[in-house]
């Protein structure tokens, strides 16, 4: 199947889109009261225009990565084996 370029173009261009705070409320999960204060505290980028706030989606995924949590594989396979031997 071959999908027709007028199809892709403009889901290629919305990858990158702008979000106002009820849209990126949708996106992310976090409530708007949420999203505007990490934006009062200078915590996320965004834009106002004509009292209209929008923030870029790569932008956002971008401050989000910050608080990403890493784990050891090796740690969460030892807390897994020692769950299964103290049951």
């Amino acid at each position: 199947m071959q999908i027709p370029d007028n199809i892709i173009e403009p889901a290629i261009s919305l990858k990158d889109q702008y979000f106002d705070l009820k849209g990126l409320s949708v996106y992310s999960a976090f409530g708007v009261g949420t999203l505007r204060d990490y934006l009062k505290s200078g915590g996320l980028p965004g834009f106002k225009l004509r009292g209209k706030i929008l923030i870029k989606r790569s932008e956002f995924d971008a401050c989000l990565e910050k608080f990403r949590i890493e784990q050891d594989l090796n740690t969460i396979v030892d807390d897994v084996m020692s769950s299964l031997k103290g049951s």
